[in-house]
């Protein structure tokens, strides 16, 4: 099965940037979602992370290793760290009991 239902891009929100306020915005307009803590954004840059957080989103750091830098990557700012996007129920397997 699918891990999501569907998936917001950043065509979706008019190419602003993953880490700006507007693309956070659209997102929740496109999705329909009043509550940023309803919202849950995965990704692999420490930057866009950050940015999800400062939203009130919850975050998930995908991938330990910086794909530019080839080093160990940390965020202190992500609610959680995996390493493979089909890790994701395992740190939130409430939002997979059906």
């Amino acid at each position: 099965d699918d891990l999501f239902e569907d998936i917001i891009d950043v065509k979706a929100c008019n190419l602003e940037t993953k880490h700006s306020k507007q693309a956070f915005e659209a997102a929740m307009r496109i999705a329909n979602i009043k509550e940023a803590e309803a919202c849950v954004f995965l990704d692999d840059s420490v930057k866009n992370i950050e940015a999800a957080r400062t939203m009130g989103w919850r975050s998930i750091l995908v991938g330990r290793v910086g794909r530019d830098c080839g080093s160990e990557i940390r965020s202190e700012h992500a609610e959680n760290e995996i390493d493979k996007i089909h890790d994701f129920p395992e740190v939130l397997p409430e939002l997979f009991a059906y």
